[in-house]
């Protein structure tokens, strides 16, 4: 019994002193002087002990390596933004490109924006045009089937179905895409209404439907047995000035798509208006020198300016 309890006093001051300098250092001390005993029950817990602290810390060296994965991440993100706003678009697609295969929704919706504006490039030839749309249509198309509650994937899926049905289908197919094109549209609307740019885009689309004469209507019909979607003037302004109030002169295409539907609806008052605009707006894009273009020949052709 006395044996017992000195065992006891001495587990309590072995474990005191442990706690206070460490086990480590105990354990070290122990082993260089041998007149000291362990109890058998620590010699036994001791290795246990150690593997289960190597464990926990190995567990929070992983965690921390994901944590740091995301950190980088994030702060790509971040960058390759600041590079949309300066049109560097090659360079996102460099920043992210190895981030491609990771499945990471945020990555690929913008790997598939940034090709598709170099697709926009008139300098490029065609075959490269061509390879860059079907690139940045593969990354929406995963990103889609990642998560589908993304306005951003929604608005790049509708427009990289659109390009990629007009350099690789046939016009049935084209036609067949119009709805999807539409749906993704609305979609994207839905999960972002204050967004001036998908208003922009729905608007676009309701214009070139509006643009189809009945005869053309009728005759894609028949030859092609699928019917194809209406829309009108009214429509379309009602998008293209609603994206406007939202963020006025955001975008000189909605410009100059306001100035084309007024004309349209031959009210030149406001037509000439929007396409004045258009021509003074500062050139930074592909996008923005080509509207300036049109503008400039629709005020020849039809004011005289």
């Amino acid at each position: 019994m006395f044996r017992n309890r000195v065992k006891q006093i001495s587990w309590f001051v072995y474990e005191s002193f442990a706690r206070t300098v460490g086990y480590r250092q105990v354990h070290r001390a122990i082993k260089s002087s041998p007149n000291i005993r362990l109890p058998v029950t620590l010699s036994l817990a001791l290795p246990f002990f150690g593997n289960k602290k190597t464990s926990l810390t190995q567990a929070n060296e992983r965690d921390l390596d994901v944590d740091d994965d995301k950190l980088i991440l994030q702060q790509k993100l971040i960058e390759a933004d600041q590079l949309f706003l300066a049109n560097k678009y090659e360079d996102v697609v460099r920043l992210l490109g190895e981030y491609k295969d990771k499945n990471d929704v945020q990555v690929l919706w913008r790997l598939s924006k940034a090709e598709y504006n170099m697709s926009l490039d008139e300098n490029i030839s065609k075959e490269k045009k061509k390879s860059l749309i079907s690139s940045a249509h593969e990354s929406i198309i995963k990103a889609l089937s990642i998560d589908s509650n993304i306005s951003e994937v929604h608005k790049w899926a509708a427009v990289l179905i659109d390009a990629y049905s007009n350099i690789n289908l046939g016009i049935k197919e084209q036609l067949l895409k119009l709805e999807t094109v539409k749906f993704h549209l609305q979609m994207a609307l839905e999960l972002n209404p204050k967004d001036p740019f998908i208003r922009y885009m729905i608007g676009y689309w309701c214009y070139n439907l509006a643009d189809t004469s009945w005869f053309r209507r009728k005759l894609g019909s028949i030859i092609f047995g699928t019917e194809i979607p209406e829309s009108t003037y009214e429509e379309a302004l009602e998008y293209f000035r609603e994206a406007e109030s939202i963020q006025p002169k955001f975008y000189c295409k909605n410009l100059l798509m306001l100035g084309k539907t007024f004309l349209k609806m031959d009210n030149k008052f406001s037509a000439e208006y929007y396409l004045k605009l258009v021509t003074q707006y500062p050139v930074k894009t592909v996008e923005d020198h080509q509207a300036k273009i049109e503008a400039e020949k629709i005020l020849k052709s039809s004011f005289g300016l």
